[in-house]
């Protein structure tokens, strides 16, 4: 996918944007180096979310290192890298997906020129992995409700319950209420769920009837609870009221309902 426009302007964008801070490194739990967590985001950040395929067994551990590792050092190094969360395919042994949050655009073209993530494409190409093939970049929408109010989410230590969700035919007459009702989603989420940790809605800026939904819980069961809770709810009768197709859950590749959301991202950390 060729990304050709945003959905606001960089202007909005940096008004927006909020001076994320982050702990310092901890000791990885998997026998890596120190690992560093995800900051807490922006109202509105700038999205990317790619797929590995056809990682030969004989490498994945190898590669999911490296890309831990593009993790590890780009949030150590770049503080516009706000988001970084590397999710096995948990039914896919073969397949990853990277899911990453920028301040602003200029810092995610920053980062696709930057010394770590050639380090990780060139990982890819000497183990034979095919990608990436991007699922989405542009900025998210913001949770509101009102325009004035937003909510914002919270920064973790990676390794938490990822799942990414795509919509697709969200016609005219119908989007102006998807994305309101995506805003009010996420704004309640955050606001009621204490096991929802953050909340990324990001229209495809190639295809306008398409949305890619970035969201992150502390556990499945949480996510259980997030499907089953008011604000989801409310949003899934706009999107059957309105034909829109959806979610298909891009980590696992599941068209069939919600059986297999996501996966747990694993820490970004040194090798």
């Amino acid at each position: 996918m060729r990304v050709r426009n945003v959905l606001l302007p960089l202007a909005v964008a940096a008004t927006l944007a909020t001076g994320a801070t982050t702990a310092g490194a901890a000791t990885a739990e998997d026998g890596h180096g120190p690992s560093e967590p995800n900051r807490s985001t922006s109202p509105i950040s700038f999205v990317q979310i790619t797929e590995w395929d056809h990682i030969p067994a004989g490498t994945r551990d190898a590669f999911i290192d490296a890309a831990q590792h593009d993790g590890y050092e780009s949030l150590k190094n770049d503080p516009q890298v706000q988001d970084f969360r590397v999710v096995p395919d948990p039914d896919h042994p073969d397949r990853l997906t990277v899911a990453e949050l920028f301040a602003n655009q200029q810092a995610y073209q920053a980062h696709q020129q930057g010394r770590f993530q050639q380090d990780l494409l060139a990982a890819a190409k000497k183990d034979g992995v095919s990608g990436p093939t991007t699922l989405v970049a542009n900025y998210n929408i913001p949770a509101t409700k009102d325009g004035e109010h937003f909510s914002t989410s919270q920064g973790d230590n990676g390794k938490v319950f990822t799942v990414v969700a795509t919509f697709t035919n969200v016609q005219p007459s119908c989007r102006d209420e998807f994305i309101k009702i995506a805003q009010a989603d996420g704004v309640d989420s955050l606001a009621v769920e204490p096991g929802t940790l953050s909340f990324a809605a990001t229209p495809d800026p190639a295809d306008p009837t398409r949305f890619v939904f970035l969201e992150t819980f502390t556990g499945l069961d949480a996510f259980v609870a997030h499907k089953n809770d008011y604000p989801a709810q409310r949003y899934l009768a706009v999107v059957a009221k309105c034909g829109i197709v959806g979610p298909d859950f891009g980590i696992t590749n599941s068209q069939v309902g919600f059986d297999h959301p996501g996966g747990w991202s694993v820490p970004n950390a040194k090798h």
